[in-house]
């Protein structure tokens, strides 16, 4: 799930904005949930701070060692392990690795890793991550970051941090995801008023509450006619009058259905598509 960070101006928010981010990121099973952060998109004059930001908050949560630390999950099993530790493995990924990247194969830890602009083409990039792994990207502007995230897989969530209401239109506008948080992450899910799913290659469908119920049920459309009233026009044989009628009435024209009927409209000669 992409993560917009935006260059807020009051240290208060840039604060608060980071703990939110750690807490979607590495509080939620060390990454493993199909909601959390897998990449925070950021302008690249903005980085250093962001990224002492983290580093600072990271520590405050989950101390010098994480792995002595009760806030910090175990990866799920072995082969999720295995394939963690594959994406670090990759050269160039290990040397984008400003933060953490201890391991643990026997424990199955993985302590919380920060990665600055990895390859594109690496898998970190080109997959969800589920693990303690945070790339960040950098963007000459954060308005970049739309068509960044447009040329990716729809993802299940977008989060973004921002004061500027320009940009919080323009990615519910001009993007498509399963939801949108702004200024925050992950909290999305615990509301249970709104509905919860994927769009196109994130998921069908939607549930909590009765969006469950709808979401498993079929509305069954039911006609009663009335043997009272009846159209004459359609019934064959037709003419170019009767076609005229239908055409009009197919699109709810009643001012043309009168007008027809008055002889005030004709139809065109040989026009019969309705």
């Amino acid at each position: 799930m992409p993560c917009c960070f935006d260059s807020l101006s009051y240290s208060w928010d840039r604060e608060a904005a980071v703990r939110r981010i750690l807490v979607g990121k590495f509080g939620t099973c060390a990454g493993q949930a199909c909601i959390t952060i897998d990449h925070v998109l950021v302008e690249k004059n903005f980085l250093p701070i962001l990224v002492d930001l983290l580093k600072t908050n990271t520590r405050k949560m989950f101390g010098e060692n994480p792995q002595l630390s009760n806030s910090m999950a175990r990866i799920v099993n072995k082969h999720n392990f295995l394939r963690l530790k594959n994406l670090l493995d990759d050269p160039a990924v290990k040397s984008s690795i400003v933060y953490g990247g201890k391991i643990d194969e026997e424990n199955l830890f993985i302590e919380p890793t920060i990665l600055v602009d990895p390859p594109f083409e690496s898998e970190i990039m080109t997959e969800e991550i589920f693990g303690p792994l945070l790339p960040i990207i950098t963007l000459e502007k954060i308005e970049d970051s739309i068509e960044f995230i447009k040329l990716r897989p729809k993802p299940l969530a977008i989060y973004a941090f921002t004061k500027s209401k320009t940009l919080e239109r323009r990615i519910i506008s001009e993007t498509s995801s399963g939801s949108v948080t702004m200024n925050d992450a992950i909290i999305q899910y615990a509301a249970d008023a709104v509905p919860f799913g994927g769009v196109g290659e994130s998921g069908i469908g939607r549930y909590h509450g009765k969006f469950s119920f709808d979401t498993f049920s079929h509305e069954k459309t039911v006609v009663r006619r009335s043997f009272f009233t009846d159209f004459w026009f359609r019934y064959p044989p037709w003419n170019d009058h009767q076609l005229q009628l239908f055409r009009v009435a197919y699109n709810y024209d009643y001012l043309g259905i009168a007008l027809v009927m008055l002889g005030l409209k004709r139809a065109k000669k040989n026009s019969y598509s309705i």
